[in-house]
């Protein structure tokens, strides 16, 4: 007796669930980088600061999985430091 094995295709859904799953996670990958080069130690600063500016391959990967634009999200955080620079730190709300 010989045992088939049958295969179901995935459903449209499934696949849905799985991008979304994928694009939430390079998000948070994205997302911590960018709290670490604003808010980190010195050390976690300077590798997020290295993997945001100097790292082509790696950021550009990133980004493609969360669905961002290097360049755009690169120029605007520039912007972002160069504005830290020129006004000192962002201010933090208040804890209520």
């Amino acid at each position: 007796m010989e045992a088939t094995i049958r295969v179901r295709p995935s459903s449209q859904s499934e696949t849905t669930e799985e991008c979304i799953g994928e694009r939430r996670l390079w998000t948070a990958v994205m997302t911590l980088a960018i709290e670490d080069w604003r808010n980190g130690t010195l050390r976690a600063q300077r590798e997020a600061q290295r993997f945001l500016f100097e790292n082509g391959n790696d950021f550009d990967r990133v980004c493609a999985g969360a669905g961002l634009d290097p360049a755009g999200l690169r120029a605007k955080l520039l912007k972002i430091s160069r504005k830290v620079e020129m006004e000192g730190p962002l201010e933090r709300p208040l804890a209520a």
